[in-house]
């Protein structure tokens, strides 16, 4: 009794083709499978089929290799090209029969989805989809699920994607704002509405009576400056090649660390240069402004919270200096876009930073200093907008920060 095989048309179509064309990790999982000797025979036949086939054999000659019928063959190759390698593998599930990967063997595949690989001895932070799919095949024996070792990733893949698990991408968050985050922020919100009220309907700086001013610096580090030098001479425009060449080679010579601050009433930019950005060149920095203003005068400092900032020999020194020379505003948590000077070091990368090439640290110095000269040469008062309509005068004046 002969069988009939129905096959649609876009099986009859892959049927004239010569060749089946295979990627190269799916070439892998096919030999991996022909060489077990602990799944269904007719699975390990079939694997071989997809392989010879993409050698360029007939379906005779793949019959009579492995000794099975020519329809087997083109049965299994008409399945590929309808389904890919998973439906030439396995069998389509029939009514009632139980599912070939069960719930629980799903739940063992999720588990290790959501585990990071470093915890299961690799050196790998994420998964890769065939890193996974390798592991599950490796343990899957042993975890008591013998039928994910012929699972293909394909499926993983389809899987993981209708149960919503992305195991192989980062999403970026903010892990628990500062729970003072909104406070924090108005406090340096009335402190930018007391500097506005600094100044008259003009723009002239109101000074008091007794002359005694707050000073507001907006301060921040930029660490890690790099000096980089080139290896042979940048070629400068000419008017047949508009652009600056440069040799793609350089060479690093380290980095320094810029400490600054911008006086809210007159836009002055205040820099100090260092090697490191530690508490003692924090210091060093409120010594330059302790020697620059009045000694009546009030210095109030916006900045983060850095733990130079905060360390017992920065209080060390506060606490020898007279009562109220010093006051400190800080940012909340994630809140560093509120500190004015944020947008000043953008605007020197921008203008100064970028692309620049020195022979030395020290003239990296020398040009960071020269910029901030220039900039001081035509100062520019910042001035805070964002939801400064929100506080009031009165508010502002009651507050003593």
């Amino acid at each position: 009794m002969c069988g009939i095989i129905v096959l649609s048309k876009k099986g009859m179509n892959a049927m004239r083709r010569t060749y089946l064309t295979l990627s190269e990790e799916d070439k892998d999982y096919l030999k991996t499978l022909s060489k077990k000797r602990t799944i269904q025979a007719q699975i390990v036949d079939r694997a071989k089929i997809l392989l010879y086939k993409s050698d360029g054999m007939t379906f005779n000659a793949i019959a009579e290799k492995l000794a099975i019928s020519s329809a087997t063959v083109r049965l299994c190759v008409s399945k590929y090209y309808e389904g890919g390698i998973e439906k030439a593998l396995f069998d389509t599930q029939r009514p009632g029969r139980p599912s070939e990967i069960t719930d629980d063997a799903k739940a063992w595949i999720i588990n290790l989805a959501c585990q990071r690989p470093v915890e299961l001895g690799y050196a790998q932070e994420l998964w890769t989809l065939n890193a996974l799919h390798k592991h599950i095949q490796k343990h899957a024996e042993e975890a008591g699920y013998p039928r994910l070792t012929t699972i293909t990733k394909p499926y993983i893949q389809k899987f993981l994607k209708e149960q919503d698990i992305k195991p192989f991408k980062i999403r970026y968050y903010c892990e628990k704002r500062d729970p003072d985050f909104e406070s924090k922020m108005h406090e340096v919100l009335l402190v930018y509405k007391q500097i506005e009220m600094q100044f008259d309907e003009n723009g002239t700086l109101i000074v008091p009576d007794d002359y005694k001013l707050t000073i507001t610096v907006s301060y921040d580090e930029k660490p890690g400056i790099q000096a980089i030098s080139n290896t042979a001479p940048d070629l400068r425009p000419t008017t047949e090649n508009g652009e600056v060449y440069r040799d793609a080679e350089y060479k690093r010579l380290g980095t320094l660390s810029l400490l600054a601050g911008i006086d809210l009433l007159t836009g002055e930019a205040i820099p100090l240069v260092s090697e490191t950005h530690k508490s003692s060149d924090f210091i060093e920095f409120l010594k330059i402004l302790d020697k620059k203003y009045p000694l009546q005068d009030t210095i109030r400092i916006i900045l983060d919270n850095h733990s130079a900032h905060t360390s017992k020999e920065t209080q060390r020194f506060l606490d020898t200096m007279p009562k109220g020379r010093f006051k400190f505003v800080f940012t909340p948590k994630h809140g560093s876009w509120l500190n004015m000077i944020e947008s000043f070091f953008s605007k020197m990368t921008k203008q100064m930073l970028r692309g620049i090439r020195v022979k030395s640290k020290e003239k990296l110095e020398q040009r960071i200093f020269l910029y901030f000269n220039e900039v001081n040469a035509e100062p520019v008062v910042y001035h805070w907008k964002y939801r400064l309509d929100k506080i009031s005068q009165v508010e502002a004046m009651e507050a003593t920060l």
